[in-house]
């Protein structure tokens, strides 16, 4: 079966192929648990996104829409009490 040390040779290179091979499997297998990992940690960052969204961003949205709608309301009630003092004023 073995005659001649190139027959070695082959049957080693068979062997070290038959290595790598598993080894290369092995490697893929932990890759694909660790991008599993990875997926679900993405996963688990977006659903906290959401939620700070939902608990942050909107409400600073409305409260944002709320000043920009009564700006111009203070405004008139600012400018109505200084008008009332001046006339205050000239009385004087």
């Amino acid at each position: 079966m073995i005659t001649t040390s190139l027959d070695v040779l082959y049957i080693s290179l068979a062997i070290g192929f038959i290595v790598l091979v598993i080894f290369t499997c092995i490697a893929l297998f932990y890759m694909i648990l660790v991008l599993r990992d990875v997926s679900k940690v993405v996963s688990d960052a977006e659903e906290l996104v959401g939620r700070v969204h939902k608990t942050i961003i909107q409400p600073l949205r409305a409260v944002d829409y709320l000043i920009e709608r009564a700006t111009p309301y203070i405004e008139t009630i600012i400018e109505a009490k200084i008008r009332g003092k001046r006339k205050t004023r000239t009385k004087k």
